[in-house]
């Protein structure tokens, strides 16, 4: 039989620092976050979100334009998010990822 987890939910493990392998970042993670920050801010730069909305009131012209504004601010932070490692920040140490080794 598993053993239960319901201790470490009850009784969480002390916050620490992390150091070493656990510290450096992974392509993967880099990947994951270029690209959904990306398509967020595609999303909130394209106008869909308000897209059948005409009333003012509820949703103004300033606070449309603030939401394009924020969707063109995620897509310059994937696009920094994204060249990390091979267009700026070369020194950059990535974890050895195992997926595909035995």
């Amino acid at each position: 039989m598993a053993a239960s987890n319901i201790l470490q939910v009850v009784h969480p493990e002390e916050p620490h620092d992390l150091k070493g392998e656990d510290a450096k970042d992974c392509i993967p993670c880099q990947a994951m976050a270029s690209l959904t920050a990306m398509f967020a801010g595609a999303y909130f730069a394209s106008g869909r979100l308000f897209k059948n909305d005409k009333d003012l009131v509820k949703n103004p012209k300033w606070w449309r334009q603030g939401i394009k504004g924020l969707g063109f601010g995620l897509i310059g932070a994937g696009i920094y998010r994204g060249g990390q490692g091979w267009l700026w920040d070369k020194d950059r140490e990535y974890k050895k990822n195992t997926f595909f080794s035995k």
